[in-house]
């Protein structure tokens, strides 16, 4: 699944070329949404002349845009370049924000699909303890025994929790 860029804003996401970097590393960032960026940041920062953003906002085909958004990453944040590191906790989150949102659009017509596609963003996302609640595979921890209720009760239960668990989610990173 690829993401556009505009999502951040639709959204009120605060993204810089840390969020960019990220999503061109997972491979989920539409390639033209890089270049589409530059040109956005070089708007925005006329004064800019820093010339891998130039060549990024030139774009094409040939462009090294790993190396360019490294060598960006290096200039105005010094940061370490392994997206798995902790610094890099916040970027994976806001991707993971996106991705489940728009998920949620795809499958709102079947909510059993969208339980089971969360599974595998659960997955990727390497287990993250704060989707726990709405995993379908996974005994609840909070007392509630689905033993007790239909399967629509129970997959409505763990759709609740995962909506509840977006607008958490959407809130702290617009917060940020």
């Amino acid at each position: 699944m690829k993401i556009p860029v505009n999502f951040f804003k639709e959204n009120n996401i605060r993204y810089d070329w840390r969020t960019i970097f990220t999503g061109f590393k997972m491979h989920i960032l539409k390639s033209e949404d890089i270049t589409n960026y530059a040109v956005e940041y070089l708007t925005i920062h006329p004064e800019t002349e820093n010339e891998n953003i130039i060549q990024l906002a030139w774009g094409g085909h040939q462009l090294d845009s790993d190396s360019l958004l490294s060598n960006i990453l290096q200039d105005y944040y010094n940061s370490d370049l392994n997206i798995e590191n902790d610094e890099w906790h916040i970027e994976k989150r806001k991707w993971r924000f996106c991705i489940l949102t728009l998920l949620k659009i795809k499958y709102q017509d079947n909510s059993e699909e969208l339980l089971n596609i969360i599974t595998e963003v659960y997955a990727d996302f390497n287990y993250p303890e704060d989707m726990d609640s709405f995993i379908n595979y996974l005994t609840p921890k909070d007392g509630y025994d689905p033993s007790k209720y239909s399967k629509e009760e129970n997959v409505s239960r763990l759709i609740s929790l995962f909506n509840e668990f977006l607008d958490k989610e959407r809130h702290y990173l617009q917060g940020i």
